[in-house]
């Protein structure tokens, strides 16, 4: 596997992973501080607050999947 095939495999995992952990986490940390609600059709309430910190950790795990792609794919390889 040549360098610049890596570098394509880290670009497409940051737009298909990375991306939506952000906004899964950004969704996470306003449920973890109580700012959001669920309306089920006529029934709303409070999601709890384990849901946003569950959301969050997964989350930054998502984050770390370009990462390591980059750390073990393009780091050290020469052009």
């Amino acid at each position: 596997m040549t360098r610049q095939t890596g570098i394509i495999i880290t670009i497409v995992l940051v737009v298909l992973v990375a991306c939506p952990s952000i906004f899964c986490c950004l969704f996470g940390a306003l449920t973890a501080v109580g700012q959001r609600t669920a309306t089920l059709g006529d029934q709303a309430g409070n999601i709890p607050v384990w849901v946003g910190v569950v959301l969050v950790c997964l989350s930054l795990i998502g984050l770390l999947v370009p990462v390591a792609s980059w750390f073990f794919l393009v780091r050290g390889k020469t052009a």
